[in-house]
């Protein structure tokens, strides 16, 4: 598979067509528990709530999709602040994606290009045109906040370091203390085979396991007990970073199924239908606490393998994605996987079929649209 990034001939309509998603429009959400505590005062000067955008980079021609739903709810993440609400009274699930055509430099991931494509991401989400006082927007310098990255050991494709970097240093910056934020998996082991740094108890921002502590919480998901994550129960706000790959039971593994490191025994929530990706996002410990998804899809696995390492870099991309809303992001990563399967000689139909399930009871349970009708798409190239 070339390592170029390229456009498949799926269109969004005969992708909609192909997974079977039905057009219609997300029912309302609620405020959920414990939102009435946010603070009301805006930490940064908002804008209107219209938000108007001016392209000052180049997208892609077909990419920027405005919304038909004019009535569409925010998503539940919105509502965590008061600031927010004001922001998108009435919004649909808002989508960005950032590309940078300067990105990598052979190998090697460029910093700087990676920190302007989260800069850049930020603003156009939150609609706040400076990236600190938007970061300040949405996370107080006094939370806690716990940062969930993809680094399985049965894989060698892993959420970047240096965009997590990027996403640590942005939060610093904006007022958090850096002691108060944690990156974590489940296994140190994985962390540090990934690239991390670990800090379990250092000055400057944690980064450790989830079984470096026993203090697990227990919990039920389809009837079947599982073990919470102590660094997630524990804190205030979670990012959820991702790395996109296919998969073989779930279709795709991007922003909920990378949850499936934040318990213990992952094996307990695979069935046939792989609707437990679904239910474990509806948990209350994840679902109130999801603040933001940062899509890694600088790489991404679009064959996975039958032998260890099932999962690799087969694909080299230029871009992220950042939402409140981790079922439009699935929808979206499932899309790019099928369009780069099909220009690679492959039929997505499977994988499509496989991530329907999970996608549909999702909707279901609030956490999202899968319908690109009910999605603010924009997408940005940086160079």
């Amino acid at each position: 598979m070339s390592n170029q990034s390229q456009r498949s001939s799926i269109s969004r309509k005969d992708f909609l067509r192909l997974v079977g998603i039905s057009l219609g429009s997300l029912a309302a959400s609620q405020i959920l528990p414990g939102c009435q505590q946010a603070t009301a005062e805006p930490t940064a000067a908002l804008p209107t709530a219209t938000m108007p955008h001016t392209q000052t980079a180049v997208p892609s021609t077909t990419a920027t999709m405005a919304s038909t739903a004019t009535t569409a709810p925010a998503t539940p993440a919105q509502l965590i602040r008061p600031e927010i609400i004001k922001l998108y009274p009435t919004v649909s699930s808002k989508v960005i994606q950032t590309h940078h055509t300067g990105v990598w430099s052979s190998d090697a991931l460029v910093p700087d290009a990676v920190r302007q494509m989260v800069d850049e991401s930020i603003t156009r989400l939150t609609g706040i045109n400076d990236a600190r006082e938007a970061w300040a927007a949405l996370f107080k310098p006094e939370e806690r906040i716990a940062i969930k990255v993809n680094a399985f050991s049965n894989s060698r494709i892993w959420t970047h370091v240096p965009l997590v970097q990027a996403v640590t240093d942005s939060l610093v910056e904006a007022g958090l203390q850096p002691e108060n934020i944690v990156i974590y998996d489940w296994y140190s082991s994985e962390l540090r085979m990934a690239g991390f740094t670990m800090n379990p108890d250092g000055p400057g921002v944690r980064c450790y396991g989830s079984d470096s502590n026993n203090n697990e919480e227990t919990t039920q998901v389809l009837e079947r007990k599982i073990h919470l994550s102590n660094i997630l129960t524990s804190c205030d706000a979670l990012i959820n970073m991702p790395v996109l790959k296919t998969h073989m039971m779930a279709g795709v593994t991007f922003a909920m199924k990378n949850h499936f490191g934040s318990y213990s025994s992952p094996s307990a929530l695979h069935s046939p239908t792989m609707q437990e990706v679904a239910a474990l996002n509806a948990l209350p410990q994840i679902k109130d606490r999801t603040r933001l998804i940062i899509g890694d899809a600088l790489t991404a696995c679009v064959r996975y393998k039958n032998s260890y390492p099932y999962w690799d870099s087969d694909w080299t991309g230029d871009s992220i994605y950042m939402s409140y809303d981790p079922v439009a992001l699935d929808t979206l990563g499932l899309e790019k996987l099928s369009q780069l399967l099909e220009a690679d000689g492959g039929d997505p139909t499977s994988i499509q079929r496989m991530a329907k399930p999970a996608l549909d009871l999702a909707v279901e349970l609030g956490l999202g649209t899968n319908d690109p009708a009910n999605m603010d798409i924009e997408e940005v190239t940086l160079s």
